[in-house]
C-alpha cells in the first residue's frame, strides 16, 4: 500500500512538473518581430505573417492585374523618391521584397533580401531607410483585410508608357 502511494505521488509530481514546464514555456514573452527584416530571419514569425496576411495584393485590387502592378510600381517609385530625398542612392539595388499591409493600407512589415546581381549596399542603412519609409507610406488600396505581396524590385524603377491606339 505504501509503495502504491509513493508511485501515485511520484506520478502526480511528474505530471505537475511537465505541466508547469509547458505553461511557463508557452507563456514566456516572444521576441517582437521587427518591422523590417531579412527574408530567412525570424522564420516562425514570418510563417505566421504569411498566414495572417493571406490575402494577396492582386485580391486586394479586385483581381485586376493592371491595377495591382501599378500599385506595386507606385510603391517602388515612392520608395526610390524617399531614398533620394533622404540622401541614399539606391540605384543599382535589386531585391526580393515581401510586403505586409494592414487594413488601413499601412505597411506593417517588410522583409527583403538582396539579389546576387545587386550593387553592394550597406544593409544597415537600407534597413533603416525601409523602416523610415514604411512609417510614412500608405497605399491607396481600400480593402477590409490585411494583404501582402512578394515580388522583386530593381532601382531605378522604369515604367513603359501606355500607348493607346488612336481612333478607338
Amino acid at each position: 500500500m505504501r509503495t502504491r502511494n509513493t508511485y501515485s505521488t511520484l506520478i502526480l509530481l511528474f505530471v505537475a512538473t511537465v505541466t508547469w514546464g509547458q505553461l511557463s514555456s508557452s507563456q514566456s514573452p516572444a521576441q517582437p518581430l521587427p518591422s523590417v527584416f531579412f527574408i530567412g530571419e525570424h522564420e516562425k514569425a514570418f510563417d505566421g505573417l504569411s498566414f495572417d496576411y493571406r490575402t494577396s495584393l492582386l485580391e486586394a485590387c479586385d483581381e485586376n492585374m493592371d491595377m495591382a502592378f501599378k500599385k506595386w510600381l507606385s510603391m517602388l517609385k515612392e520608395m526610390e523618391s524617399f531614398a533620394e530625398v533622404n540622401g541614399m542612392d539606391i540605384k543599382g539595388v535589386k531585391i526580393w521584397l515581401n510586403v505586409f499591409w494592414n487594413e488601413e493600407g499601412k505597411v506593417d512589415y517588410l522583409a527583403y533580401h538582396l539579389k546576387p546581381q545587386s550593387k553592394n549596399v550597406d544593409t544597415r542603412f537600407l534597413t533603416a531607410l525601409f523602416k523610415e519609409f514604411i512609417g510614412v507610406y500608405q497605399t491607396s488600396i481600400d480593402h477590409p483585410e490585411k494583404f501582402s505581396h512578394y515580388g522583386i524590385a530593381s532601382f531605378p524603377v522604369y515604367t513603359k508608357p501606355t500607348i493607346e491606339k488612336s481612333g478607338q
